[in-house]
């Protein structure tokens, strides 16, 4: 929580630099690249993250590494090697897709269906979706068989569940509730006395 919290200074400062410089979308852009980089190298993982490399080497091999990358993200991965805040690459990667989508009044929803859904339903339950929450719901769609019928979705920290699974648990938590109510029976059916 408190790293999120630190990122969130890191990638509001870095955003509203890129919003200067009319390069949102590239700077996020670039972000992602090099965390891929990351991910897609453990040893350049474990160089770009490691506290006991030197930090003017680092820097070095990284302005080298970064030579295509704009000034502003090169110069951001730097400020946090001088800061020693390399962990937060990731967080503010995610973070800054967050401001992007804000700025541009795009939300994604997730949406989980039992069986895969065609692209014309797809793109009505966005469209209906983007009237709701009026912002441009960007669809995410996992499939989860367990679900049996319909769809749930969360957008946000909203959350709806149409699904048949749900609604089956929904009964179930609803007659356990109640059955502390009901009057005790035998085992013939009678109702017995307490």
């Amino acid at each position: 929580m408190l790293k999120e919290t630190i990122a969130r200074r890191y990638s509001a400062a870095l955003f509203a630099l890129a919003t200067e410089e009319k390069s949102q979308q590239k700077t996020v852009e670039e972000l992602d690249a090099f965390v891929r980089a990351l991910g897609d190298d453990p040893d350049l993982a474990r160089f770009y993250e490691s506290p006991v490399i030197d930090r003017g080497a680092k820097q070095q091999m990284l302005v080298a590494a970064l030579a295509g990358a704009s000034d502003l993200v090169t110069n951001f991965i730097i400020l946090l090697v001088r800061k020693r805040r390399e962990n937060l690459i990731r967080i503010v990667a995610r973070q800054m897709h967050d401001l992007l989508d804000n700025s541009t009044g795009r939300e994604h929803a997730v949406i989980d269906t039992p069986t895969p859904m065609r692209a014309e339903e797809l793109a009505e339950l966005a469209r209906r979706l983007s009237s709701v929450y009026q912002r441009t719901i960007v669809p995410e769609v996992k499939v989860q068989p367990a679900l049996l019928g319909g769809i749930t979705v969360k957008v946000g920290d909203r959350y709806v569940d149409a699904s048949v699974s749900g609604k089956l648990e929904e009964l179930r938590r609803h007659l356990l509730a109640s059955a502390d109510a009901w009057p005790a029976t035998s085992t013939n059916g009678k109702r017995t006395v307490e």
